[in-house]
């Protein structure tokens, strides 16, 4: 008998090391699935009828992706850390003049696509400096539904919307880009994602048109002050931009790849971007460092982004930054 109790006690500590050590494992089987980046061709013909579907009557009935959460289920809990800060691209301006408060600014814009179930949802995006001069920054859920679901259709963007002005034309989206996180797990950890547009009317690229486009930035500190802009539905009824300003910080600090801000902004604001460095202009070319989007928000009302890393979003960043 003493023999068996010493043998089963001294088994005891072999077997919890064993367990951790298996759901470590498991945790970064997932975590290195869940980075992987996916992407949706969209044919010229598909997007001639994006373009022919947004009406201004049917951009002005459309609905807010909204999405209220108290946690993420599907993301694995392990101790999340800053990483290195680096900047991935930097901003592109050929203007000048550094306002002094936040003026309405055309590197942000906004989104318009059907579900397949038939729905037309809004969302929010920003205009990203890349070698190909056109791409958006958007939330995962604003291109695909997740958790298995399918990718969205219809997508337009509108930089610099304004109650259906759009000043610099209507862009179609020939390919959406986001992470298996997102389409097979529904992780709001991986809620990230880019969007390549084709020419506007003028058959001009995105960043051409419009002049200028935000920078993309990855780590750094979980704590530091962004500027979020979107289209808030219940603001003018998604017609305008709204902005918050205001400090980050970790969701928690076992809620990995998210971060956290009190902000007001509502549904509509889905995939507008969290900027650093922002830099305000009167003419309306403020431009920052993307550093995230706006993905859901907690019971609380504070708004929460995926935390961006090298080797998730800046991996999606590289891999689709040359068109």
């Amino acid at each position: 008998m003493r023999t068996v109790k010493k043998r089963v006690l001294f088994a005891i500590p072999f077997l919890l090391v064993s367990g951790l050590t298996g759901t470590a494992g498991a945790t970064e089987a997932w975590e290195a699935r869940a980075s992987q980046v996916v992407e949706h061709r969209i044919s010229a013909a598909e997007a001639r009828a994006a373009a022919e579907y947004w009406t201004p009557e049917r951009m002005a009935e459309a609905k807010n992706a909204d999405h209220v959460v108290d946690g993420d289920p599907n993301a694995p809990r392990r101790e999340a850390r800053a990483q290195a800060d680096q900047k991935l691209a930097e901003p592109y301006s050929a203007h000048g003049d550094v306002g002094t408060s936040i003026y309405r600014t055309r590197v942000a814009g906004k989104v318009f696509y059907k579900d397949s179930a038939g729905g037309s949802w809004v969302c929010s995006g920003s205009v990203v400096n890349s070698p190909a001069r056109n791409m958006v920054s958007t939330a995962g859920h604003c291109v695909h539904e997740g958790d298995g679901g399918n990718w969205h259709n219809n997508w337009l963007f509108v930089p610099d919307y304004h109650h259906n002005s759009r000043p610099f034309g209507t862009f179609e989206a020939y390919n959406l880009t986001t992470l298996r996180g997102w389409t097979d797990d529904g992780s709001w950890a991986y809620d990230s994602a880019f969007a390549l547009m084709g020419t506007n009317g003028s058959g001009q690229r995105l960043v051409d048109a419009v002049g200028v486009a935000n920078g993309v930035r990855v780590g750094g500190p979980f704590n530091r002050t962004h500027t979020v802009i979107g289209y808030p539905c219940d603001k003018e009824s998604c017609q305008a931009q709204y902005n918050c300003v205001g400090p980050s910080e970790q969701a928690t600090v076992f809620f990995p790849r998210q971060i956290t801000m009190s902000c007001g902004l509502q549904g509509g604001s889905s995939g507008g971007p969290w900027l650093t460095d922002f830099q305000d202009n009167a003419n309306g070319t403020g431009l920052g460092y993307v550093h995230g989007v706006t993905s859901n928000n907690d019971i609380f009302g504070n708004l929460r982004s995926p935390y961006f890393e090298d080797a998730v979003e800046g991996n999606l960043y590289r891999t689709f930054m040359n068109g």
